[in-house]
């Protein structure tokens, strides 16, 4: 279901953009879990709705990004690698609006509770499974580089649209450790990969009328302004302090997202048994 559209500005809302996308652009925290995690949990609303309210807020915020790191970049040392990864990530997110038209909320909702998991505990430094991922099949992937830059591509793009992330998760360890591309230009392909990823996110939630008019209008704006001013005093900012912080909140949300899915698909699954019996036993 649509959230109602109201005409009026939202304080919460707009706060709620202009804090994500400050701490995104100033610590380095992805703003993707963020805002589907407080829109689900705090403003109720259903998950396609969160996913895709958060992909257009994730537009500014990237475009910010992107701009600040490649005016510090002195040249792109692989061009070709955004040649192709940025292409094959739009024809993900395509696959991605096909099979998120198929998906209940609760799956989607179930899916991006393990994606926050794992991203909680890379912040705690618990333990950082893409890296482990990419690290150890490293000697594997190195000699098929571009079928790999297409397939990670697709997996991206696929990933982004079902769960409302920009997915640098998934772009900076797999160019730095596979590819073997520099933090920087790795960390600038991410962003740069997430302007477009997250715009043809956006359309696509349009087409299927998942995407509300209220946080075009309450949370995009103040996300411009929050990520230029993160940006501006990222240097000032307990960056390591932070992200544990916020790192230990991701956790527990995503524990509980994933306690309260499993039990309500149980109940499913028992109503379905019950039902069964019952149709038998008559």
């Amino acid at each position: 279901m649509m959230q109602t559209v109201n005409d009026k500005p939202d304080i919460k809302l707009m706060s709620l953009g202009f804090l994500v996308a400050f701490f995104s652009a100033g610590v380095g925290i992805g703003g993707g879990t963020l805002l589907v995690s407080i829109l689900t949990a705090m403003f109720a609303y259903d998950f396609k709705n969160a996913a895709s309210s958060s992909l257009a807020t994730i537009i500014p915020i990237s475009l910010v990004g992107a701009l600040s790191h490649f005016m510090m970049l002195p040249e792109i040392s692989d061009p070709s690698c955004y040649y192709l990864f940025i292409p094959f990530c739009i024809i993900g997110s395509m696959i991605g609006g096909r099979i998120v038209q198929k998906r209940r909320n609760s799956l989607l909702k179930l899916g991006f509770s393990f994606f926050l998991l794992i991203i909680g505990m890379k912040m705690l430094t618990i333990i950082d499974f893409p890296g482990l991922f990419y690290a150890g099949a490293q000697e594997f992937l190195i000699p098929y580089r571009i079928p790999m830059i297409m397939l990670v591509g697709i997996a991206t793009g696929v990933t982004s649209v079902l769960l409302g992330l920009g997915c640098g998760l998934i772009i900076v360890p797999f160019f730095v450790i596979v590819i073997q591309l520099d933090m920087r230009q790795a960390i600038t392909l991410s962003l740069t990969t997430m302007f477009f990823l997250t715009l043809s996110g956006t359309l696509i939630h349009r087409k299927l009328k998942n995407l509300p008019r209220i946080p075009v209008k309450n949370l995009i704006v103040p996300a411009f302004f929050g990520a230029v001013s993160g940006v501006m005093i990222s240097s000032h900012l307990p960056t390591l302090v932070l992200k544990k912080v916020f790192g230990a909140a991701l956790f527990l949300i995503a524990c509980k997202f994933i306690i309260t899915e499993l039990l309500l698909l149980y109940g499913e699954l028992n109503s379905i048994q019950k039902a069964e019996k019952g149709a038998l036993s008559k």
